[in-house]
């Protein structure tokens, strides 16, 4: 049952993707469409726009992050057998002066030898995890063709499918239906094409920072610190794991610049950018946010924390208005 699940999982990601995107653009093909250009001629300008965009990046970015990939799995390897040597030689270490201990201790000495298993463990599948998400996710690029496609149908058809859906509604809900899609609309609107400019800036400082302190692998690193900064409260904290370790293999003392440069960032972006880009909060508490993340994140992985806190939104507002209707019967 949940292989099928999963199966239908990722039949269905080209449409989830094409809907949040065509949300997305939206706005600017609606803007061209105000100035008395054709919807259908500005969707194909916002295209051209973007493919130009993608096409610098391509010969511009693209080339070096697949360098620095091609270079990733050659050294991983090397990775995994430093990583082991550390904890292996500290393993050892602690083990013989605990082995001085006094037999009253021998559960200190169980405490230890526990949390030393548990560390090195987390650590080496941590690497893991990440190093496979990364790889999976290039791998399902290509079965992602198919998403401009259905991006530009929700695009041009955009008035055919709201009316669809309408009419499917039963009549006496149209309205109120109508009028909760606005507000979530207004709220999430500014909120998620925000956290998308933040986030590139995030990753772009990033980048630069650690080719500043040749940091290896600085553009894979700025990648995953830019997407993952979408994320809230875990989202910094998963950008800079990858930097401190591939710091710390290198050189160790690099890893408190590291440190210094991701607060820098954190500071700049939570300071001075998000509150002018992204605006007021969507309204959520902190605990509701970290429970959304956290459910989204066991059923979905990645992609459902990213989508956690635009769903607990909707979900707050949808929920907020039912009261209000029930509390006025």
């Amino acid at each position: 049952m949940y292989k099928k699940s999963a199966g239908l999982l990722q039949l269905l990601y080209p449409f989830i993707f094409a809907i949040i995107f065509a949300y997305l653009l939206n706005p600017l093909v609606n803007r061209l469409e105000n100035k008395g250009i054709s919807r259908v001629f500005g969707i194909l300008i916002v295209y051209v726009l973007l493919i130009g965009i993608v096409l610098v990046i391509s010969f511009s970015i693209f080339p070096k992050i697949a360098n620095e990939f091609k270079k990733l799995v050659e050294v991983l390897p090397t990775y995994f057998n430093q990583l082991y040597d550390f904890f292996n030689n500290m393993y050892i270490r602690y083990s013989e002066n605990i082995e001085n201990l006094p037999p009253e201790f021998q559960a200190v000495k169980n405490i230890v030898r526990e949390n030393l298993n548990t560390i090195q463990n987390t650590v080496l599948n941590s690497i893991r995890n990440l190093t496979n998400t990364i790889i999976n996710m290039f791998s399902r690029i290509l079965s992602f063709i198919i998403i401009p496609i259905l991006t530009f149908y929700f695009l041009k058809d955009k008035d055919v499918f709201k009316k669809k859906l309408f009419l499917i509604l039963p009549k006496p809900y149209r309205t109120d239906v109508v009028k909760v899609t606005r507000e979530i609309d207004s709220v999430l609107g500014k909120f998620i094409r925000g956290q998308l400019i933040v986030a590139a800036f995030v990753g772009i400082s990033t980048t630069i920072g650690l080719l500043i302190l040749k940091v290896d692998f600085a553009l894979i690193i700025g990648l995953i610190a830019g997407i993952a900064n979408v994320i809230p409260y875990f989202g910094p904290i998963i950008g800079a794991i990858p930097a401190i370790i591939f710091a710390f293999l290198d050189k160790p003392s690099k890893v408190l610049w590291v440190i210094i440069l991701f607060t820098v960032i954190q500071q700049i972006e939570s300071g001075i950018i998000s509150p002018k880009v992204v605006g007021k909060s969507v309204g959520l508490h902190p605990v509701i946010v970290i429970l959304s993340l956290l459910i989204g994140g066991s059923f979905f992985g990645v992609l459902g924390m990213l989508l956690a806190v635009p769903v607990a939104v909707i979900i707050k507002i949808s929920s907020a208005f039912i009261v209000e209707k029930l509390v006025k019967l």
